[in-house]
């Protein structure tokens, strides 16, 4: 039981993560606004396009992690927000940002589908449904 608590618990971070950066750049986006000179569209697609990159990501993953395994799967999730971290970090200018937020978005869409599944299929038998 306590290995499969601990899968749960590492599994779950993909989908904390995504509570983080949807609070995080609700607060980041008023100094992104004044660094990059935004007007109200495009910092509204900044703070949308992580949410579109789930949902293209979303409709499909199903499909994928049937084909490729849950693991790998989560695996990618995370180095899809660990690499859109850090070009979000450096990001030099709007486009590159968008495109951050996109990948963000990849990650995200993802582990929140992934993520239940994993900890369903790795649970022993005997708890599953608690």
């Amino acid at each position: 039981m306590n290995g499969a608590v601990l899968v749960a618990l590492a599994a779950t971070i993909g989908n904390f993560l995504q509570g983080w950066d949807n609070a995080t750049i609700a607060g980041a986006v008023v100094y992104i606004k004044k660094e990059l000179t935004l007007d109200a569209s495009v910092e509204g697609l900044v703070v949308a396009m992580s949410l579109i990159g789930a949902t293209l990501v979303t409709t499909c993953s199903g499909t994928i992690s049937d084909s490729f395994g849950r693991r790998p799967m989560l695996i990618l999730s995370s180095m899809f927000y660990f690499l859109s971290g850090l070009i979000m970090l450096w990001s030099p200018n709007v486009y590159v940002l968008l495109i951050a937020r996109l990948l963000d978005g990849f990650g995200i869409g993802l582990a929140v589908t992934l993520v239940p599944l994993y900890i369903s299929e790795t649970a022993p038998s005997e708890i599953r449904g608690y």
